[in-house]
């Protein structure tokens, strides 16, 4: 897993939009249930595609690999995620 900052990549090129779609299903099944992680979507890491996993806590989070399928995995912390509450009157 690797948490390179988004919008860098070491190739320049990678894997498209398709094949990260792919990886993104089986990132979901791995870390499927798990309250560390609040969602895992797609994102640019230079002219490729990546799987990004969002997490609570950055320092915390599941073991992933660093790639699935040749597709990049990043991992970011972004906190918790609550919904705002409306104030009743």
């Amino acid at each position: 897993m690797s948490q390179l900052p988004l919008g860098t990549s070491g190739s320049g090129t990678g894997p498209g939009r398709d094949a990260a779609r792919a990886a993104k299903v089986h990132v979901q099944d791995l870390v499927g249930g798990d309250p560390r992680v609040n969602g895992v979507g797609l994102t640019h890491a230079g002219e490729a595609w990546a799987v990004k996993v969002n997490v609570v806590d950055d320092q915390d989070y599941p073991e992933l690999p660093d790639d699935v399928d040749g597709v990049p995995v990043l991992v970011r912390g972004v906190g918790g995620i609550r919904a705002l509450g409306l104030s009743a009157g």
